[in-house]
């Protein structure tokens, strides 16, 4: 009897423990599963029937669902393999090669930076100015002007250099399709075809507001006119891999090179890589055990998100949305909300991390040079300055007529041109006189 109420005790003791365990996992699932598509019923119930006729400022919005919320990581990297992919044709890459824009190192972390904050400026501000659908005419205190003067500074810059129009046509090939079939490789969830829609439809606004000629119709034509593309153009050539090696040193650099780590990485990055892309990029082979690592690694990540992860409670944003106000009412400049080692437009650090940093560059962790300094331009940045160092102080007032032609109104409030400090005054002067 005494066994028999042992183990009655025993078992009524372990049960209950067990039970609730499995209640309270259970339950956590459903709240994941539960919330993790809150935000997706409710796109897709607002955008119901309207996949033929988004407009592009309602694809913006869609797009923000993945972008933002339920993949931004994602798809940050996909758009950069898109950047990435376009070294592939021979073309962009010896244009890139022979202005050393990507082909000299000292370059490389630069141009990766602004051509990150401009993509970012176009997908995250408003394409129309305003988030509730307004058109320009509709102009407020609220009216943000940047997604337009992303774009005129881009094809500003653009037109410095002499770039075909299928060049141009097949990189917006890949600003809508690497983010697609990333998603759907690597992510949690696929895009629904609304999304899928979204991002044709924003991203051939861009496309117009860029000059892109000859647009396919619709989002099948464009994948048949971008793989044909492809097989006609993607072809191996040195400056593909001169200036793909330099990208994926500058995506890497946070990675030591003792015991091999560096190495192991850039591997990965190639497993990651198209055949087609490898083979243009001069890049070998790698053994099928590395290939069934990285796509075990992301099967395993996805799984984990769809699962256990609750979906973010605030959007993941490289630029921010609001206007920052300086108190001593200078002109406003921005900073990313995230950097590579090399730390372009980082504020100086104040107080506590002002010691941690100098800490960290003492024992040797940082190098001096990779702090917020002002050759790293720690004042931050405007977007009628980016670009190349020697373009720095040119074609402001030209990028700003070319938004007000974008936008349909001039370009008023804190993001217009303001009368610029004497110094910079004399610093545009002898860059002008340099070009």
């Amino acid at each position: 009897m005494v066994v028999l109420a042992y183990s009655y005790v025993d078992t009524w003791c372990w049960y209950p423990k067990t039970t609730i365990a499995l209640i309270l996992i259970l339950g956590y699932l459903s709240f994941v599963r539960a919330l993790r598509w809150r935000r997706y019923r409710e796109v897709h119930h607002k955008y119901a029937g309207r996949i033929h006729s988004l407009t592009p400022a309602e694809a913006q919005q869609i797009i923000h669902l993945s972008s933002q919320w339920d993949t931004p990581a994602l798809v940050t990297i996909a758009l950069s393999f898109a950047l990435f992919k376009t070294y592939a044709i021979p073309s962009i890459s010896d244009l890139l090669f022979r202005t050393r824009q990507l082909g000299a190192k000292e370059n490389v972390s630069r141009r990766y930076t602004d051509t990150e904050i401009l993509i970012s400026t176009w997908v995250t501000c408003p394409i129309s100015g305003k988030f509730n659908f307004a058109g320009p005419s509709e102009k407020g205190e609220d009216f943000d002007p940047r997604c337009a003067i992303a774009i005129a500074r881009t094809n500003w810059l653009h037109s410095k250099y002499d770039i075909s129009n299928d060049d141009y046509l097949y990189t917006l090939c890949l600003f809508i399709f690497e983010p697609i079939n990333w998603i759907a490789r690597y992510g949690w969830r696929e895009l629904s075809e609304l999304e899928k829609q979204a991002y044709y439809v924003f991203w051939v606004e861009v496309g117009n507001r860029m000059g892109i000629k000859d647009i396919p119709e619709s989002l099948e034509d464009l994948e048949r006119w971008s793989l044909k593309y492809e097989e006609g153009y993607m072809v191996p050539a040195a400056t593909n891999h001169a200036v793909a090696q330099l990208t994926v040193d500058e995506l890497l650099c946070f990675a030591p090179e003792k015991y091999g780590i560096k190495n192991f990485l850039q591997r990965i990055v190639v497993c990651l890589l198209e055949t087609r892309v490898r083979v243009a990029m001069i890049y070998e082979e790698q053994p099928w055990y590395l290939h069934l690592l990285a796509m075990g690694a992301t099967q395993v990540a996805a799984l984990f998100q769809r699962h256990c992860l609750l979906p973010r409670r605030a959007p993941s944003l490289f630029v921010k949305y609001d206007t920052p106000k300086p108190k001593d009412g200078s002109e406003p400049r921005m900073h990313p909300s995230r950097y590579a080692q090399r730390p372009w437009y980082k504020p100086k650090q104040r107080g506590f991390g002002a010691f941690i940093e100098k800490f960290t560059v003492t024992i040797g962790l940082v190098r001096p040079e990779d702090v917020a300094l002002p050759r790293n331009k720690c004042r931050g940045y405007r977007l009628e300055e980016l670009g190349p160092e020697r373009f720095e102080h040119s074609g402001h007032e030209e990028t700003m007529r070319i938004a007000a032609e974008l936008q349909g109104c001039p370009v008023t409030g804190p993001w217009s041109l303001r009368p610029r400090p004497h110094h910079h005054s004399r610093s545009a002067s002898a860059s002008r006189a340099s070009l």
